[in-house]
């Protein structure tokens, strides 16, 4: 198959572990908002409020709060570590003034804070950190499965914890490659992120059939990056793909007015 590949930038004129709450009759615990998000210099402190709601009219729940370090993989998918196990971990940087074990009755709901205070000895360009915040019931209770068998049921909540510097914003996505596997029939876009912050937004696909002249857009792909991360994401172009030769264009949209990063791929399609 012989493949081009072309990238270019776009001048334009004119975007997990999230709150995953555990639905269930008998318990439940809701923890907003899903990301804290800090901006400290090398030094200081700052705090930040987190809302937790016992969602259950029968139970209480007795919670302990921990800390640990997540990552992203190549794909976007979250990695858990415990704390402190990654370069830019902040975990040790957090304490909750009010104690790490709290009880909510039924129904209740209750504000606590999340202190971060930065160490002075942090390099400015060491300008990202982040951590998890863990909620886990310790008292778990009675329940029954999908399929009627008795359970042992608790919950826990994790929010990603963000902290960033006094730099200013440097946001630079890179494409670094673009093919198409014909395993699964997906397009397969890699790019970097070689900015200073972290950095969303969505992928969006068009594919031209060269064979029959028809275009179709697909759906918007969103993701998530790190400073640093790699990223493959892959992209379906639907299961009704008629056979033909292909032009595939993708467009990262990251939030900047001015500057798309894109690149076009030719596939055949048998």
């Amino acid at each position: 198959m012989k493949r081009r590949f072309y990238f270019f930038t776009l001048i334009a004129f004119l975007l997990f572990f999230v709150t995953t709450e555990f639905a269930s009759a008998q318990v439940g615990l809701s923890v907003s908002p899903p990301r804290v998000y800090y901006t400290i210099a090398e030094g200081e402190s700052g705090t930040q409020k987190i809302l937790l709601n016992n969602i259950s009219k029968e139970h209480p729940l007795d919670l302990a709060i921990t800390l640990g370090d997540w990552e992203y993989d190549e794909y976007g998918n979250n990695v858990m570590f415990p704390p402190d196990s990654l370069d830019n971990s902040c975990a040790s940087w957090l304490s909750t003034p009010d104690g790490t074990y709290l009880t909510l009755d039924p129904g209740e709901s209750r504000e606590i804070e999340v202190v971060m205070s930065v160490p002075g000895n942090i390099q400015p360009e060491n300008n990202v950190q982040t951590a998890m915040l863990y909620f886990t019931q310790m008292n778990p209770v009675d329940g029954v499965d999908a399929q009627g068998a008795a359970i042992r049921i608790n919950v826990r909540q994790g929010i990603k914890i963000y902290r960033k510097g006094m730099l200013a914003e440097q946001k630079e996505l890179e494409i670094t490659d673009m093919t198409f596997n014909r395993e699964n029939n997906h397009i397969v876009l890699s790019f970097q992120n070689s900015s200073n912050i972290w950095t969303d937004g969505i992928i969006k696909t068009s594919i031209f059939n060269r064979t029959t002249g028809k275009e179709i857009a697909l759906d918007v792909t969103p993701f998530f990056t790190m400073p640093g991360n790699y990223r493959k994401v892959m992209i379906s172009p639907g299961e009704s793909l008629e056979k033909g030769d292909y032009t595939a264009t993708v467009i990262l949209d990251y939030g900047d007015e001015t500057i798309l990063e894109a690149a076009e791929l030719e596939f055949r399609y048998e």
